[in-house]
């Protein structure tokens, strides 16, 4: 099948709405996935974990439910990581630490509980780490505190 030489899909503020297919999966070559500012819902299939050569991924601003898959953690060509302004529940996924190329993760405003895992300290391009707006506890990691490059943390005052 021709699709499964596609390298990008941007389809930002279109008002798309319903769930993302399963199928999405099958498109390894996928470098960029940017479907943020639609009306998309329900939960983020598993099978994006397959996207092994995805790079940037941008779902904020829509209507995700459930958890922030912990199969994203094997997509560690990714450089660029938004799940904001969602509706994502539980933890922040310890798994998002093995994202070492990860220069930006932001999933703000989204329902995340629990601590901020210290394995976030192994993403070591990491410049920006925005956390806030949700339901996260405790101190912030002092693992954090061994990355060499200026980062900027958010999180709520």
């Amino acid at each position: 099948m021709f699709l499964t030489a596609l390298t990008g899909i941007c389809l930002y503020e279109n008002q798309l709405a319903g769930t993302i297919p399963s199928e999405l999966g099958m498109l390894t070559a996928l470098t960029s996935l940017r479907l943020h500012l639609n009306q998309l819902g329900g939960s983020v299939p598993s099978e994006i974990g397959r996207l092994t050569e995805l790079r940037g991924l941008g779902l904020s601003m829509n209507n995700f439910t459930g958890i922030i898959p912990s199969g994203l953690g094997m997509l560690t060509a990714l450089t660029f990581l938004a799940l904001s302004y969602n509706e994502f529940t539980g933890i922040v996924p310890s798994e998002l630490g093995l994202l070492t190329a990860l220069m930006h993760l932001n999933l703000e405003n989204n329902q995340l509980t629990g601590t901020v895992p210290s394995e976030l300290a192994m993403m070591t391009e990491i410049v920006e780490l925005d956390l806030e707006k949700n339901q996260i506890t405790g101190t912030v990691p002092s693992e954090l505190g061994n990355l060499t490059d200026y980062i900027w943390l958010y999180g709520e005052h």
